[in-house]
């Protein structure tokens, strides 16, 4: 039986190759990553576009909210079904599961968290 052994530059290499796509996806890390494990929510622009989708369940003691959505552009996200973060209860107000939606979403700290959230006109 042979055994093939690679030299621990040509094995790296082939590693970071592999792994080309999923680096380029993963967000560089800033200098105030490294001084704070929490991230403050960043503002909602004004003109942000909102997204469109409808409560399937809400629950104010754990503070998330399950939305089948459509597209999320600003996240590059596709149409189903996930359970978002809040920040408090009074984010969501008197809406309620079966209640279509207007939203906007953002990634912060690796967790998506409803910043804005209507009711669909």
């Amino acid at each position: 039986m042979k055994i093939a052994f690679l030299s621990i530059p040509l094995a790296a290499s082939l590693v970071l190759l592999a792994a080309g796509p999923a680096l380029a996806q993963a967000p560089a890390a800033t200098a105030s990553d490294s001084h704070s494990s929490h991230h403050a929510a960043p503002p909602t622009p004004q003109g942000a576009e909102l997204s469109e989708g409808e409560i399937t369940r809400w629950d104010p003691r754990t503070l998330r909210v399950t939305l089948k959505h459509g597209e999320i552009k600003n996240l590059e996200m596709p149409p189903m079904t996930m359970v978002f973060r809040v920040a408090d209860a009074s984010v969501l107000g008197d809406l309620k599961p079966g209640d279509k939606v207007r939203f906007r979403a953002e990634q912060i700290s690796g967790a998506y968290h409803v910043q804005r959230i209507e009711k669909a006109h």
